[in-house]
């Protein structure tokens, strides 16, 4: 029997280029001694979805589609459920979920301080949704059972959700490394990502964000979904803003990279504005990645030579973006 292997064909141009010049940017003016990183070890070198293979395939033989292989689609359909149903409920870094979730027959992940949540809450109850509609959609229950209801609602190093909160002595620096580090997911450089992404980002302010990202934003103020020259950030979706209901919560902004200012976004969309954010090919200052479609999660688990748990760090991940404060 033959072996084939489909290898993934995201490769696109790989420098972020000043708009309307044909300059490559120079990112040295950005210390990032300043940031508070600086004091961890820096993370193992990253394993992209670029240097991966698709897996084999086995009679009846059959093509593995990008669109399988990823699970981008269902957390797109869990960003548009999420926003027509919890949207702007309120942004509180004391809480986590704007809902009690079932996992399964396994029971329920309990809210905290429903129905306002934070960013990375905002990360994983994308996750959780999603899971709920691919299962309702294929009646595959069976990723119910890879990892215990427990691994939601604790913050050991053994807990995906003390990853997802982000913990630099787990080796996690966002939540595309907490995928990764439980065999749920692979890192993707930023110019290879597809709607439906992860994404933390970092910025020059010494605050972070953990979001999911939607499109591309390039400096003519249009949404694409592929990289060129004229990328000057991206659309993403996540909890964001005030407490108050209707001015923070879930909702989208547009991250803007720090080398382009803080340009008006003239579009007629309305979004919100979050920039100086960092563009780096460090993974530990712009943490980027794909969940897997569960039929490919591989079963590694995180190995950790760190014990205690992770604590949310309210004053890095605060909510606040740029226009928050102007409307």
């Amino acid at each position: 029997m033959k072996k084939i292997l489909f290898a993934l064909l995201l490769a696109m141009p790989a420098a972020v280029f000043a708009a309307g010049s044909a300059e490559r940017i120079d990112f040295t003016d950005i210390d990032l001694t300043k940031l508070p990183f600086i004091e961890v070890p820096a993370a193992a070198a990253p394993v992209f979805a670029t240097d991966t293979k698709l897996p084999e395939t086995k009679p009846p033989l059959k093509a593995v589609r990008s669109e399988d292989y990823y699970f981008n689609s269902y957390i797109l359909k869990a960003v548009e459920y999420i926003k027509k149903n919890y949207g702007l409920k309120g942004y509180n870094i004391h809480a986590a979920l704007t809902h009690d979730i079932n996992y399964g027959t396994y029971g329920t992940i309990k809210a905290i301080k429903a129905p306002q949540t934070m960013c990375v809450a905002a990360a994983m109850e994308t996750m959780l949704t999603a899971y709920q509609i691919y299962a309702n959609e294929t009646g595959d229950y069976s990723l119910y059972n890879y990892l215990p209801k427990s691994s939601y609602e604790r913050l050991g190093a053994g807990d995906l959700r003390g990853h997802i909160w982000v913990n630099h002595n787990f080796n996690s620096w966002g939540t595309a490394d907490a995928l990764r580090n439980f065999g749920m997911g692979v890192k993707v450089k930023f110019q290879n990502l597809l709607p439906g992404s992860f994404v933390n980002i970092n910025r020059t302010t010494k605050t972070g964000h953990a979001v999911v990202f939607i499109n591309y934003l390039t400096s003519d103020g249009k949404e694409q979904n592929y990289y060129n020259n004229k990328v000057i950030g991206f659309k993403y979706f996540s909890s964001q803003g005030k407490a108050q209901a209707g001015q923070g919560g879930f909702d989208y902004r547009y991250a803007i990279f720090s080398q382009f200012g803080c340009p008006e976004i003239n579009n007629g969309t309305n979004i919100k504005r979050d920039c100086n954010v960092i563009y780096s090919e460090n993974q530990n200052y712009l943490n980027t990645g794909m969940m897997l479609s569960p039929k490919y999660w591989t079963g590694e688990k995180p190995t950790v030579q760190s014990s205690g748990f992770s604590v949310f760090d309210g004053n890095y991940f605060n909510g606040v973006t740029t226009d928050d404060n102007l409307y």
